[in-house]
């Protein structure tokens, strides 16, 4: 009867090249997971970029067409110095800059649920025609502007930064947010209406520009507080002439806001003095009936209505 020998002690029936094989099959699976996760990363990462631009949301659903066309005439989209803010740039938080890790993900979740909810009103049709798009506007409108609130404008520094500002046609811009912005405390559509959506064509004020007793009061200041530079009769002297031809050469063709944020910046620092917003206002009703644009009822009283454009000529 045979009887089975006794494995040698010490001795295995792995072979002697299982170790680097299991460690070879081992890395080979590692690289492919890694593998694996940056094409679904850049995936994830093309379908944010693809599902934010301006093609997909203005062509794509046809609920956003006039929103489109408005979005076409604004600033953000055409402008002096060629830079072209896209639609997931002002309405999706962190999508203007290099998020992090952790903003990325608040970002994927933000999209998720924004694009259910316009998956979802898109397939039932909600807004149609032009006509059902301008009654809901006003409601879509604030909805927005109630999120950059509470998000303390999140996309607008997304793209904007004040201590970016620079240069001597930079100088108004820095004097003016230095006193508006503070700490955690933004609110930028209180002066930039019309930024990102231009729904009417800009059109002449027939109605006017300002009232006629805000412009006497405008004069009154001026002559107190700015004439020493600009001349009493608004000719010049150690500063600039404030009509006529000079007054076209620096002011034609822009927005009310730019002359406003010219009083209430340097000129209010140069005199040593500072402005409340209403006689910043006052001031320009005042130059603006000196280069000899109309009066009308109503006054100047409120920086989002200074998005009207100034005559080129």
């Amino acid at each position: 009867m045979s009887r089975k020998m006794p494995a040698q002690a010490g001795r295995s029936d792995t072979p002697r090249n299982a170790g680097p094989r299991h460690f070879l099959w081992i890395a080979l699976r590692a690289s492919g997971l890694v593998l694996l996760g940056v094409a679904l990363v850049a995936l994830t990462n093309q379908a944010v970029i693809w599902s934010s631009s301006d093609r997909y949301c203005g062509t794509t659903c046809h609920s956003m067409t006039w929103a489109n066309t408005a979005y076409q005439r604004s600033p953000h989209y055409i402008n002096s110095v060629g830079v072209r803010t896209s639609c997931g740039e002002c309405h999706i938080p962190y999508d203007a800059g290099h998020a992090t890790a952790i903003e990325y993900i608040k970002l994927l979740l933000f999209k998720g649920d924004r694009g259910v909810k316009d998956f979802w009103f898109e397939a039932r049709n909600s807004i149609a025609t032009e006509d059902e798009w301008e009654k809901r506007r006003p409601a879509l409108s604030n909805t927005f502007e109630n999120y950059l609130i509470q998000h303390n404008y999140i996309t607008c520094r997304g793209c904007h930064s004040l201590q970016s500002f620079g240069g001597r046609l930079s100088r108004m811009k820095l004097v003016i947010h230095r006193g508006l912005v503070k700490e955690d405390s933004y609110a930028c559509l209180q002066c930039h209406t019309n930024i990102g959506h231009v729904y009417k064509e800009p059109t002449s004020k027939i109605e006017g520009w300002y009232s006629a007793e805000q412009a006497v009061a405008g004069g009154k200041l001026f002559e107190h507080a700015c004439s020493a530079c600009h001349g009493t009769k608004l000719e010049g002297a150690t500063g600039p002439a404030l009509r006529g031809v000079a007054w076209k050469q620096s002011f034609g063709g822009a927005r009310l806001l730019t002359v406003w944020g010219e009083i209430e910046g340097p000129m209010a620092e140069y005199a040593k003095t500072t402005f409340t917003t209403q006689q910043s206002l006052d001031i320009l009703a005042y130059l603006l009936q000196q280069n000899g644009l109309p009066a009308g009822k109503r006054p100047l009283a409120d920086t989002r209505e200074l998005s009207d454009t100034l005559p080129e000529k």
